[in-house]
Parts: structure tokens; C-alpha cells; sequence
């Protein structure tokens, strides 16, 4: 089964955004993948001191076939260059 790991912000993390219904929409579009036969995972990320170990980890969790990065995660794309 192919796989994808989804990378963002933890809504939770971003001042002045509706981070239950927006955590609840993450979570809708991960079941999608499912539907459509994909095994994904998803990481949130705080951005603070565990940001960039949280993302390595994840990174290297297993091989994902594919990986997506929320459009305005920096971090995720700088630490995903260097692993």
C-alpha cells in the first residue's frame, strides 16, 4: 500500500485561527487518503526546540512513498533537506 506523511503547523500552535475546527479538517482530509488506499500519516508541528526533532523523526519513522508540506512550513522544508 502506498503511504504519505502530511507535514504542518499544529493548529493548535497558531494564535487567532479556529484550531478544533481546523484540526477537524486535517483529520478529514487524512481519512481521504485512506479511501483512496493510501496509508498516511500526519505530523503537527510546534514550532519551538522539538520542532525540528519531531520532523526528523517522522521523516525517518519509514520510507513514505510521498510526503506533503503545508505551504508555510519553513522548518519542514529546510530540515526535510537536510535528511
Amino acid at each position: 500500500m502506498p503511504s504519505a506523511l502530511v507535514v504542518g503547523y499544529d493548529p493548535h500552535s497558531i494564535p487567532g485561527v479556529d484550531a478544533d475546527a481546523l484540526r477537524a479538517g486535517l483529520d478529514a482530509e487524512l481519512t481521504r487518503f485512506g479511501e483512496h488506499g493510501i496509508d498516511a500519516a500526519m505530523t503537527l508541528i510546534v514550532f519551538d526546540e522539538s520542532a525540528e526533532s519531531t520532523l526528523a523523526a517522522s521523516l525517518t519513522k519509514q520510507p513514505w512513498n510521498v510526503v506533503v508540506v503545508g505551504r508555510r512550513c519553513s522548518l519542514c522544508r529546510s530540515v526535510g533537506s537536510t535528511i
